[in-house]
């Protein structure tokens, strides 16, 4: 049975499962053009940092049956249009992807299997620690489902933040009313952010996103954002050297001279899969100890 193997621009995880045992006649469909892209305004800059991110995860794998299919300009594609295409070419009768994070993509290929008598194999998003299983065990016995007890059990279970009779590290589970100091209380200078030189791949993302997305909105002139492993973690491994000390104080303060000032800007990296949320978790606990 030939599979064809499916990643979209936001699932970079260096753990998809999507790559675990392919076999030698499978296929690995790298999807650029999103139809999100076109139905909803993206800024230009989100759009860059994806498809930059997703060409170097390309350039990252050994698999020889690579399909990759780019932005085209004046060229919407559909996505279930495109994989009947694929999969009458390629003759395969089997799906595997990691569940999309997008709810249409995730109906729109459940759909298409349907219709077309392909079997469907959805596996875990390796983005997130807990799994939509954590969450039936943890609601099963609840009239209310409130958000702050469900983030409790996970840290019980994952031991994140957690002492050896069970409390909370501080005693606390959440420090909210702590950090609500104003920027008149600061006393320390804002560090300056790394400034990333844009490679040739990122540079060729920026001419094909302005090509085809000539109308959405945003600027690509002062573009900043990693886009491969490597630097998304030199990223978090910055803020929490230089700004993770203050960023639970100031996270609410606003400052009208520091569009960020102690915030990690790492959500990119982390919806992506560039980051891997529990190597985040480590990182901070071993800061925190030190």
């Amino acid at each position: 049975m030939k599979s064809l193997r499916i990643i979209f621009v936001d699932q970079l995880s260096l753990n998809n499962p999507v790559l675990l045992d392919i076999k030698r006649d499978d296929s690995l469909l790298f999807y650029e053009p999103c139809e999100t892209f076109n139905e909803i305004n993206h800024h230009k800059q989100k759009i860059v940092f994806l498809i930059s991110s997703l060409r170097k995860f390309i350039q990252k794998q050994n698999h020889k049956n690579i399909i990759h299919c780019k932005i085209s300009k004046n060229k919407k594609l559909n996505l279930g249009s495109y994989l009947k295409t694929v999969i009458e070419e390629g003759k395969f009768s089997k799906i595997i992807v990691s569940k999309p994070s997008d709810f249409k993509t995730n109906k729109d290929l459940m759909f298409f299997c349907q219709s077309n008598g392909i079997e469907l194999e959805i596996l875990d998003d390796k983005k997130f620690i807990s799994s939509s299983d954590d969450f039936i065990e943890w609601a099963s016995d609840k009239k209310t489902r409130i958000q702050e007890y469900y983030y409790r059990w996970l840290r019980k279970k994952y031991n994140i933040f957690m002492l050896d009779d069970g409390k909370p590290v501080g005693d606390k589970w959440n420090f909210d009313k702590e950090n609500r100091k104003g920027i008149s209380q600061l006393k320390t200078e804002i560090p300056e952010r790394i400034r990333l030189k844009p490679d040739q791949c990122t540079f060729d993302a920026m001419v094909d996103v302005e090509e085809c997305f000539p109308k959405s909105p945003g600027s690509l002139e002062n573009f900043n954002w990693a886009t491969s492993h490597k630097d998304a973690e030199n990223i978090l491994d910055d803020f929490l050297d230089r700004y993770f000390e203050n960023y639970g104080s100031f996270q609410d303060a606003i400052n009208k001279d520091s569009t960020f000032m102690f915030h990690s800007l790492l959500s990119p990296y982390l919806n992506s899969g560039l980051i891997d949320p529990k190597k985040c978790i480590e990182k901070a606990e071993q800061k925190y100890y030190q």
